[in-house]
């Protein structure tokens, strides 16, 4: 099947809530205009979708979904590729793969960049002083109740300086640079498992200081599933969300000299293509495996606190293909 991109979203037309809600998005959030949560950041009474959702495909966050955001609200695929942490040609992919377009020849719309982004600045100190703060006022008992929540050891909270914030009523998570800079507070309350991050951070990676380099690493989403692979003594990075901070990802990769990265993806279709994603970021550094959890099994952490340990990850990860970068040489 051939088709252009303005054939494709005439084929999405009236079935955004449906496509979006496929996605992941909650349907609740969608029902009417109001101000909500936000279910990606979590703000309070800044998120809302905008009339006419089934045609349109509009939504919008004050805070992480606006006007001066890259990508910015406009259509359902600026919606996606802001769910789905992607590019426009992922997002494109999945919307193509959802409405039984797989073959569809699509050619994406040119989106300009209108917001320079320093990508290299400093990161602000005082992520690192309030990360620092939350882990000290969090107590010994509240800091084991939580990994007992999470089926986890609480030594790995540790290690990963998860502290709590009073004031939110939640764990609090560092995420960082690839050079180990708090960059922002990722937060999780731990009696409803809802995530989101303190107003004004950066998304950014969860990983302990303590990575040895020289070794494979294991990549999965969100800071739980790192921590389970981190507790049975796997290096592990988590990424903010499904194919987010690919980049960063490969730079923490080349600096820890790993000679494989080996990707956990969640068994859905943002976990396959937060998959590919990472893949064609890492494979210029080293080979790539992708695996996922068994049947039935949702995450890597519900993996992990059923039972499977290092050695049967890394025989599921032996099993899997080597993705690496070929180079053909012309004669």
């Amino acid at each position: 099947m051939k088709a252009d991109l303005p054939r494709l979203m005439m084929m999405a037309r009236g079935r955004w809530t449906e496509i979006l809600t496929a996605a992941g998005m909650p349907i609740e959030g969608l029902e009417n205009r109001r101000g909500r949560p936000c279910p990606k950041c979590g703000g309070r009474d800044r998120f809302a979708a905008f009339p006419g959702l089934a045609e349109r495909g509009v939504v919008y966050c004050r805070f992480c979904f606006n006007k001066n955001t890259n990508p910015r609200p406009g259509d359902g695929l600026s919606s996606l590729r802001w769910w789905l942490a992607v590019d426009a040609a992922a997002a494109v992919q999945w919307l193509a793969r959802f409405l039984g377009a797989e073959g569809a020849v699509v050619v994406p719309r040119h989106v300009e960049r209108r917001v320079r982004i320093d990508e290299h600045r400093d990161p602000d100190p005082r992520w690192a002083e309030m990360a620092e703060r939350w882990f000290a006022e969090m107590p010994d008992h509240w800091r084991a109740r939580a990994a007992e929540r999470l089926g986890l050891p609480v030594e790995v909270l540790i290690r990963l300086m998860v502290g709590w914030d009073f004031e939110r009523r939640a764990t609090t998570w560092p995420m960082r640079d690839p050079d180990g800079r708090v960059v922002g507070i990722r937060l999780r309350c731990p009696v409803s498992a809802r995530k989101w991050a303190v107003s004004g951070s950066t998304a950014g990676l969860i990983f302990s200081l303590d990575l040895r380099g020289g070794m494979p690493l294991w990549v999965a989403e969100g800071p739980t599933d790192t921590a389970a692979l981190c507790s049975v003594g796997l290096d592990a990075v988590g990424v903010p969300s499904a194919g987010g901070r690919v980049d960063w990802v490969a730079s923490l990769a080349r600096r820890l000299r790993a000679p494989e990265v080996i990707v956990v993806a969640d068994c859905d279709d943002a976990g396959a293509m937060g998959a590919e994603r990472l893949v064609r970021a890492c494979v210029t550094i080293c080979g790539v495996r992708v695996i996922r959890p068994p049947d039935g099994i949702k995450d890597c952490r519900e993996w992990i606190v059923g039972g499977a340990h290092a050695d049967v990850l890394r025989a599921v990860a032996n099993a899997a293909a080597i993705q690496q970068l070929k180079v053909r040489c012309q004669q």
